[in-house]
């Protein structure tokens, strides 16, 4: 999945004008190594395909950027991509 930013963003000194999401390469491993890291930091959900936070931990995963990278975007564009994950895990 490549999302494109509404405008470029810049990430340690590296202009983005879009990201590509590996989402189908993912196994379930991967997210089964997401969500250990998740919770190990603190975090809890029921439901955790449904938390921004650990969707953003998955996105971070298929695109090889660090999490930071995804907490750094615009709220607008943080929301979209952490729901298009939700939505692709829940499909």
């Amino acid at each position: 999945m490549k999302h494109v930013f509404a405008k470029p963003f810049e990430f340690e000194g590296k202009e983005y004008k879009d990201v590509t999401l590996d989402l189908e390469s993912l196994t379930g491993h991967d997210i089964s190594a997401v969500k250990r890291e998740w919770t190990a930091s603190g975090n809890f959900s029921a439901m955790p395909v449904t938390d921004s936070d650990f969707c953003a931990a998955v996105a971070a995963r298929a695109s090889k950027l660090p999490i930071d990278f995804f907490y750094a975007l615009p709220a607008k564009e943080y929301a979209k991509l952490t729901q298009a994950v939700s939505n692709f895990l829940l499909a």
